[in-house]
C-alpha cells in the first residue's frame, strides 16, 4: 500500500502545471478562450455577458451579444494543434453540442434570460508551443436537429 500511495504522491508533483495549480490542459484552453474572445471583439463587436458559465452538468464558454444576431450567442472555444487530424468545429461532435444547448438552457433561465439563442464555434489553432495562433469563427455552426 506504501508504494502506492508514494507513487501517487510523485505523481502529484511531477504531474505537468499551469499557473497557480491548474492542469496544462485547462491553461491552454483558458488561454484558447482569451483568445477566442479578443477575437470576437476585434472583428464580430462582440459583447461579453459571461464567461466560464458552469453548473455541475456543463459549462458555456462564452456568452454575449454580436452585431447582427438576434438574441444571445453562446460560443463554444475549440482548440486544437496546428495540422492537426480533427479541426477545432468538427471536434464539436453532435453529443457535445447536445450538452451545451441543454447547458445553456437550464443556465440561463436561471439567471432570467429569456432570448433567441445562437450556437457558435471558434476553433483556435494552436502553434508548436501550444500558444494560440489564429481564430476561425463559425456563426450558427450546430446541427438544427440538435437546436429543436
Amino acid at each position: 500500500m506504501f508504494v502506492i500511495e508514494l507513487m501517487q504522491e510523485i505523481w502529484w508533483k511531477l504531474k505537468p502545471k499551469g499557473v497557480s495549480g491548474v492542469s496544462a490542459s485547462r491553461a491552454v484552453g483558458n488561454r484558447a478562450e482569451a483568445f477566442a474572445l479578443a477575437f470576437l471583439r476585434k472583428h464580430r463587436r462582440f459583447k461579453l455577458i459571461e464567461q466560464g458559465m458552469h453548473d455541475e452538468d456543463g459549462e458555456l464558454d462564452l456568452v454575449g451579444r454580436m452585431r447582427g444576431a438576434e438574441g444571445l450567442v453562446v460560443v463554444e472555444v475549440r482548440a486544437r494543434a496546428r495540422g492537426g487530424l480533427v479541426a477545432p468545429r468538427d471536434a464539436v461532435n453532435i453529443t457535445k453540442q447536445r450538452q451545451v444547448v441543454e447547458t445553456a438552457k437550464r443556465l440561463l433561465r436561471r439567471r432570467g434570460f429569456h432570448d433567441v439563442l445562437r450556437f457558435d464555434i471558434v476553433g483556435v489553432e494552436l502553434d508548436e508551443n501550444g500558444e494560440p495562433a489564429q481564430a476561425e469563427h463559425y456563426p450558427d455552426a450546430f446541427d438544427k436537429s440538435v437546436l429543436r
